[in-house]
């Protein structure tokens, strides 16, 4: 992903993601984007149910893992 093509978005995490009254999903919403493509701004949202969030988690962790430089060798960790 090149860093030019990428939008910087202020909003608070506890706007972004919202639980349903039923409390069965969970919403993710975007403020609006402008594209050159479209006069209006879109207002992009996601609805997901716990099982498609345990994924989103665990896909997450994986890359978070691989963001983080590697743990040292083991004979030099103490």
């Amino acid at each position: 992903m090149d860093p030019k093509d990428m939008m910087p978005v202020e909003m608070s995490d506890r706007t972004m993601w919202t639980l349903s009254s039923d409390r069965k999903t969970v919403r993710l919403a975007l403020p609006p984007l402008r594209l050159p493509v479209w006069a209006e701004p879109i207002a992009p949202s996601w609805t997901s149910d716990a099982e498609t969030v345990d994924a989103m988690l665990e896909r997450l962790t994986i890359l978070r893992g691989q963001m983080l430089p590697p743990l040292p060798a083991p004979n030099k960790r103490h």
